[in-house]
């Protein structure tokens, strides 16, 4: 219901020209900005991923998804699933755009999270707290704005700050700088990327209570902390509707996170490759 509500609310928000862009469509060569209209993707993926969490599933060897992404915007309006995109899914609005500049307001942010049972730790034995503590997917929904600034068709600079309004999991942020060139018929790119979680968001996330702790996941309170991340990719169109795409993503992860009890490594990799139907 409170997605619904905010789709309504955009609805009636609707500014003159669109201008919205997750910056992974930027350095890939996506859609026009300043355009209404969007575009879709079908495709297979093969991805892999190093296991940085005890309760990390589908990590290691080379694994094959269905590739389903696309954004769409209207008079200000925009919906984004954009494929390699480190943001989630976002529903939002332009403020402002400009040649150069992009303003947007976020009125939903999806992202992958954690969740725990709504059970009280205290009444539960130890095996009984370390299931506990192993929890469950879930989602972090949250609002904020997007500033973006462009240089000519090769540089994107992104700030974006969300926080959750779903289950108050807390503030995250990021800047991320993107260059893009083409040799050819192959689009490349290359992102750096700074992110911020604070207290809150990694104690969601990474932390353990005095009430939830065992021998397996003792007690821990971390701070707010910082990330940082370079990818590197290239597209190549295949023919007028098929698209390859390969990238890698290497983020080194704050002590707050390698310090966790959750935590199986001090870095997070992923690769993908993908052949998706553009429509």
């Amino acid at each position: 219901m409170r997605i619904l509500w905010l789709f309504v609310l955009t609805l009636s928000m609707l500014s003159g020209t669109a201008a919205a862009s997750d910056i992974a469509s930027s350095v890939n060569g996506g859609t026009n900005r300043l355009a209404d209209g969007g575009d879709f993707e079908l495709g297979i993926s093969v991805y892999g991923i190093n296991q940085i969490d005890v309760r990390q599933t589908g990590s290691g060897t080379a694994q094959l998804s269905l590739l389903i992404s696309g954004m769409y915007q209207y008079k200000g309006m925009f919906v984004e699933m954009i494929h390699q995109s480190q943001d989630g899914v976002n529903l939002g609005v332009n403020l402002w755009s400009s040649e150069d500049w992009s303003f947007d307001l976020l009125l939903a942010n999806l992202q992958g999270s954690w969740s725990r049972p709504d059970v009280d730790p205290s009444t539960l034995d130890e095996a009984g707290r370390n299931a506990y503590l192993l929890s469950e997917d879930s989602l972090y929904i949250g609002a904020g704005f997007r500033a973006t600034r462009y240089w000519g068709d090769n540089y994107v600079f992104q700030y974006r700050l969300v926080s959750d309004y779903y289950d108050d999991q807390g503030i995250q942020s990021s800047a991320r700088l993107g260059k893009s060139w083409q040799v050819r018929n192959w689009n490349f790119h290359v992102l750096g990327s700074v992110g911020y979680s604070s207290a809150t968001l990694n104690r969601y996330l990474f932390g353990v209570s005095k009430e939830e702790a065992t021998e397996l996941f003792p007690e821990y309170h971390p701070s707010s902390s910082f990330s940082y991340g370079m990818e590197l990719g290239v597209a190549y169109p295949l023919s007028e509707s098929f698209v390859f795409r390969a990238m890698y993503r290497f983020n080194v992860l704050s002590k707050e996170v390698t310090d966790s009890p959750f935590n199986q490594a001090e870095y997070a990799s992923f690769f993908n490759a993908s052949i998706s139907y553009v429509f």
